[in-house]
C-alpha cells in the first residue's frame, strides 16, 4: 500500500474523530465539519478541479498574529510543534497525533523514527487567518476572491456547507461555513489529493 493513500486514509479517520473538544473552547460544539465526500454538481469531480498554487508553501500557511505565530503544514513538523508550545492536550492513534491548543487550533501530525510530519491544521478561532487573509467569519465572497472560482461548494452528508480547494501536489483546504455563509471552521490537510 503506497505511503499517500495510507496517509489518505488515517486522515480521514483522525478527521473525523479531529473535532473532538478539550478545555474551554471545545465544551461547546463549534460545527467544524470535514470535507471527504464527492462534490456535488458545482464541480464535477475532484480530478477536474484540481488547482496548482504558484507558491505551493505560502498556499497552506496560517498564522495567528496575537501570539506571533506563522507556519506552513509543509513545514518541518518539530518546528511547527514548538512554534505551538504547549497543546491543552493531545491524543495519539499509533504514529498519529493529534494537539488541541487554547488558541483554538488543532494540529495533527504523524512521527516515524525521528521525522515528525504535519498531515492537518484545523482552527476555529478568528486568531488563525491563512495566508490569503481568511479567518473565522469571512464570508464566501471574500474565499472565492482570495482562492477563486474552482473550489468545490457542497453540503457534506453532515449537513455542514463546504468550499473546498484541492491541489496537484496533495493538500486540501476545507472551509466550513454557517447559515450566512461565513467561516466557522477551516483546516489545511496534505493527503487528500
Amino acid at each position: 500500500m503506497n505511503k499517500k493513500f495510507l496517509v489518505l486514509l488515517m486522515t480521514m479517520g483522525l478527521s473525523i474523530v479531529a473535532c473532538g473538544k478539550n478545555d474551554d473552547f471545545y465544551n461547546e460544539d463549534n460545527g467544524c465539519g470535514v470535507g471527504l465526500e464527492e462534490c456535488e454538481p458545482e464541480c464535477d469531480t475532484v480530478e477536474d478541479s484540481l488547482i496548482t498554487a504558484d507558491d505551493e508553501v505560502l498556499e497552506v500557511t496560517v498564522e495567528n498574529e496575537n501570539e506571533d505565530i506563522r507556519f506552513s503544514i509543509l513545514d518541518d513538523g518539530k518546528t511547527v510543534l514548538e512554534k505551538l508550545g504547549e497543546p491543552a492536550s493531545t491524543t495519539d492513534d499509533g504514529d498519529y497525533h493529534t494537539s488541541k491548543y487554547y488558541n483554538a487550533g488543532e494540529l495533527t501530525y504523524s512521527t516515524e523514527g525521528d521525522t515528525t510530519e504535519i498531515v492537518e491544521f484545523k482552527s476555529f478561532s478568528d486568531a488563525w487567518k491563512t495566508s490569503k487573509g481568511i479567518t473565522i467569519g469571512s464570508t464566501v465572497e471574500e474565499i472565492i476572491s482570495a482562492y477563486g472560482e474552482s473550489g468545490c461548494e457542497y453540503d457534506s452528508e453532515d449537513g455542514d456547507h463546504m468550499i473546498s480547494y484541492t491541489y496537484t501536489n496533495g493538500y486540501s483546504i476545507y472551509f466550513t461555513l454557517n447559515d450566512n455563509n461565513e467561516v466557522i471552521c477551516f483546516q489545511m490537510c496534505i493527503g487528500r489529493g
